[in-house]
């Protein structure tokens, strides 16, 4: 799975196409440290962007029993950004720097964990 497809499962960008794959991208642009993508810090700021987006057109809408608060929606996206930015701090760099691609590798992340404790 890309990042850009993690992103979108995060954030419920599944079916709905909320943002394009380029949008997607560029949040994954704008928030990668040291050329390093991070998907939680690009699914908080795509949050931000929904949640900005509905504040601007903030408004009740009802039509018969359904009902639609853009209002609550900007608040929700709002705190799903938060979450995301907590997740994305409490991410460890090991985590996000050493991935497992080989049986090789996953040695030597051992191997440079031990070194590091010792």
């Amino acid at each position: 799975m890309t990042n850009v497809q993690l992103v979108q499962l995060l954030i419920g960008d599944t079916t709905a196409a909320l943002f394009t794959v380029a949008e997607i991208q560029g949040f994954l642009d704008l928030t990668a440290v040291g050329g390093v993508e991070s998907v939680y810090a690009a699914a908080a700021a795509a949050c931000m962007s929904l949640g900005t987006e509905a504040v601007l057109a903030h408004k009740m809408e009802k039509i018969g029993n359904y009902t639609i608060d853009r209002k609550s929606m900007s608040a929700s996206y709002l705190a799903a950004a938060a979450k995301f930015e907590l997740k994305d701090q409490e991410t460890p760099a090991v985590g996000v720097f050493e991935q497992s691609w080989t049986a090789q590798n996953a040695i030597d992340i051992a191997w440079n964990d031990a070194l590091r404790s010792s």
